[in-house]
């Protein structure tokens, strides 16, 4: 039976199974566990989520790459398959009824459901910045300044655990639901954390741990506004000092 005692490291880790991760059971309890992303999220792996869930479970994890630029890593430890079976993650394609573990939500336990949002978010979220239109002040109509924070899903529950969460968190939220122009993809769900207020309450509370996520915040913090499309070495060599932010073509 599973215990009630969750660990706020399983948390996130559960987190980051929702959105990034697949799990397939075999025959004779066999299976393996895959997670995986953007290959420009190695550090990530490298350093955070790998070393996470080889603690967890006191495994020798290694990331490799997969195809079609991912990387991560694949388990086919059995304690970890039952795991997250046991927390009610599905086997096989899971996008449209993944939830938030029963457990952690019914904890009621802060600490809990701010690493569960970090696994999440550092995933399958993303923190980005927009101009501003209309009469504004040149600075805000020239630069990407303004915060958002949105996690998308087409799973309608793992959508509505995230507001409960953020409702108790006391973090300000609005949720859009859409059709993408796309007919063949699946109706999606969309939370919204927007302006200076919502995103500083994020990183002093929850944080995120994806260097592909948090130097967007960190250029943003230092320089008032952040470049889209940059890559992660050119922000990190904005942040270094090796690469002038408002020397970048198109500034």
């Amino acid at each position: 039976m599973l215990s009630p005692n969750i660990s706020p490291e399983l948390a996130e880790i559960c987190g980051i199974h929702a959105g990034d991760g697949y799990m397939r059971t075999r025959e004779r309890n066999r299976g393996e566990v895959q997670i995986s992303g953007n290959i420009e999220e190695k550090d990530y792996y490298d350093n955070h989520v790998i070393p996470l869930i080889n603690s967890i479970f006191k495994l020798n994890i290694k990331g490799k790459f997969f195809r079609k630029n991912l990387y991560g890593f694949i388990t086919h430890n059995k304690e970890v398959r039952e795991t997250l079976l046991n927390l009610g993650f599905p086997s096989g394609r899971k996008s449209i009824n993944v939830r938030v573990p029963k457990i952690i939500l019914a904890s009621k336990n802060p600490l809990l459901y701010v690493r569960f949002l970090r696994g999440l978010l550092d995933t399958d979220g993303h923190i980005g910045f927009r101009k501003c239109y209309g009469k504004y002040t040149l600075f805000k109509t020239k630069r990407h300044h303004y915060p958002i924070i949105h996690i998308t899903t087409i799973s309608k529950r793992l959508a509505k655990d995230v507001c409960f969460i953020l409702k108790f968190l006391k973090i300000k939220y609005f949720i859009h639901s859409f059709q993408p122009k796309d007919p063949e993809d699946k109706f999606k769900y969309r939370i919204i954390m927007n302006g200076v207020e919502r995103m500083n309450k994020w990183m002093d509370l929850i944080g995120s741990k994806n260097s592909v996520k948090l130097t967007r915040y960190l250029i943003w913090r230092r320089f008032g506004f952040c470049p889209t499309n940059l890559t992660l070495q050119q922000r990190e060599g904005i942040l270094k000092g090796e690469l002038d932010i408002y020397s970048i073509e198109g500034l």
